[in-house]
């Protein structure tokens, strides 16, 4: 038989779902290399994308298939390959030939390819089904038994022993193993990731695909790349181990956050803090104020304003807690019933209180006008002894922390209402802060992408300006409801898609961005009365004037919502 294999790097590049698929096709050849289907027709394998890898068999077939671009690397259609039967395929010279084909298909991974037969005589191809078939369960049965060997050469010692979260990847990017803890974590099975190429799953920065390409080591940076279609943030390590492998290792951003880390790191602060809006400056100004003691701080904003970044902005610029843990717990990602819990932690091991957790450093505490009454006296006790009394041990725990809060809506109005104990809106609210929405600092938008578009694409340097001026140019056109969130979700979805966007530049307006939270109506309508009759020293004319509404109704307004 004569050999007429050739350009696997080329054929590969064209996108191969088991690397080792090209060798074994091979191997199984030398061996029937004496039957008549291997001299008399000729034998070729496909990809799962229905792309020519290898040719073996008879010349003159191939040489006829070459005239018609029918070669390695080609991409012939299903029909043509005789999926669903016996096609015939008429070339140029007018030669016909016969075409069949069984798919190399794994349970685990699916279709790695396909094996065809093509003969000039149609009656050659009534008896290879069966052997075509026991072929291709052939090459299934090598590809496990690589794996599997492959999996066995690997530190074994480092795969049973870390729960870490990691992919084996080898030196061209290829998946060759995965940790449980990476399938749970990204909700994947391991079919759907063993044998694919690592930069078709994942969208890096250029930054990091180089580093993953050239085989370059990745210490633990903070990456933000793209996982089936979400954004995600994760600490990325990558280190090579033996057999030309590397190890490609996941955790949590927020681990990055040690002592160590931070002295090589530019943590964001107060004094590194830049806005252009003097809205937001003066917002600044009273929070370095509020540095100067270890009160409360009490911080009021639309949802997606930034509340939760400016807490933590804090934190870093406190001499006396920066160097502890900066805790955040949202009171709307909790039932109610659970909120006790979640704040005071449970007498299972290792659920300790937040307070605890959180004592040295920071406790954010988001959603505040959310805490039920019980908590609320519980918050106000420990705010006035500084310590926690645990009742199973009958043991008090000193704490010595800084506390955030935040709300979207005034705790003055909830006091008012009796939702909220006064003492302890006093205590929470001695030293407060109120941000801007998107709409009162439009000065900021610029750098809020520019700041976005740097972390998505993993360098200053390599931001494509002809996208970045194509998304202010809308940005600033635009109503963000959202504020800051639906902003950076808008430009996410815009670098995801920035092939289309660049092409053509109004379908950056139809980009999907965050949904604002729905609200009730009966609770939009009582805002806007609390907010005029407070604006308007409660002149009932005056306030029935602005909103629209006859004197009579303002009055039943007032009634039905206590105002």
């Amino acid at each position: 038989m004569v050999a007429l294999h050739y350009g696997i790097t080329d054929a590969r590049l064209e996108g191969l779902k088991s690397p080792g698929l090209i060798k074994d096709f091979s191997k199984v050849m030398t061996k029937v290399s004496q039957w008549p289907m291997s001299t008399e027709g000729t034998l070729l394998l496909f990809s799962h994308e229905f792309v020519c890898l290898s040719v073996r068999g008879n010349k003159a077939i191939k040489q006829s298939l070459e005239v018609d671009d029918y070669v390695v690397g080609s991409y012939w259609t299903p029909e043509v390959l005789g999926l669903q039967g016996i096609h015939k395929l008429r070339l140029s010279n007018k030669l016909q030939l016969s075409v069949t084909s069984v798919p190399i298909a794994d349970s685990e991974s699916g279709v790695l390819g396909y094996i065809s037969y093509i003969d000039d005589s149609k009656n050659a191809l009534d008896s290879v089904q069966f052997i075509l078939m026991m072929i291709a369960e052939c090459l299934v049965e090598m590809s496990a038994n690589r794996r599997q060997l492959k999996g066995i050469n690997f530190n074994q010692q480092y795969i049973d022993a870390s729960k870490a979260c990691f992919l084996v990847l080898d030196d061209d990017g290829f998946v060759l193993h995965c940790s449980q803890a990476f399938l749970e974590r990204f909700t994947v099975s391991e079919g759907d990731i063993i044998n694919t190429s690592v930069f078709e799953t994942f969208l890096f920065p250029p930054k990091v695909k180089s580093l993953i390409a050239e085989g370059g080591e990745i210490n633990g940076d903070n990456v933000d790349f793209d996982f089936a279609g979400q954004l995600q943030q994760y600490r990325v390590t990558m280190l090579p181990i033996a057999g030309g492998c590397r190890v490609l290792r996941f955790s949590d951003a927020s681990e990055a956050t040690t002592r160590a880390d931070k002295k090589h790191r530019l943590a964001s602060t107060l004094e590194r803090y830049h806005t252009e809006s003097p809205a937001m400056q003066r917002v600044i100004s009273a929070a370095k104020a509020c540095m100067k003691n270890t009160s409360p701080i009490y911080i009021l904003g639309e949802e997606g304003t930034g509340k939760r970044s400016l807490a933590h902005t804090m934190h870093n610029s406190c001499s006396r807690f920066s160097e502890g843990p900066f805790v955040a717990v949202n009171l709307h990602s909790a039932k109610r019933e659970d909120l006790s819990e979640l704040l005071l932690g449970s007498d299972e091991e290792g659920n300790k209180s937040k307070f605890e957790l959180a004592n040295g450093g920071t406790l954010y505490i988001e959603r505040i006008d959310l805490l039920p009454g019980v908590l609320q006296a519980a918050l106000t006790h420990i705010i006035l002894t500084k310590t926690l009394f645990d009742f199973n041990t009958n043991k008090s725990t000193s704490l010595d922390f800084r506390l955030i809060t935040s709300s979207i809506n005034p705790l003055e109005d909830l006091v008012h209402e009796r939702r909220f104990c006064p003492s302890l809106y006093y205590y929470l609210t001695g030293a407060s802060l109120s941000l801007p929405n998107l709409q009162n600092r439009t000065e900021d938008i610029s750098l809020i992408i520019d700041r976005k578009l740097s972390e998505l694409y993993g360098d200053n340097s390599a931001v494509d300006d002809s996208l970045r001026h194509l998304l202010l140019e809308h940005a600033k056109r635009r109503v963000w409801a959202g504020n800051i969130s639906e902003l950076a979700k808008w430009i996410e979805h815009a670098f995801l898609h920035r092939d289309n966007v660049l092409l053509d530049a109004e379908s950056v307006d139809a980009m999907s961005v965050v949904a604002t939270p729905i609200q009730l109506l009966d609770d939009i309508e009582k805002r806007e009365i609390a907010n005029a009759l407070a604006l308007l020293n409660r002149k009932y004319v005056d306030v029935a004037e602005q909103l629209g509404i006859s004197l009579s109704t303002l009055r039943r307004k007032i009634a039905k919502y206590d105002l």
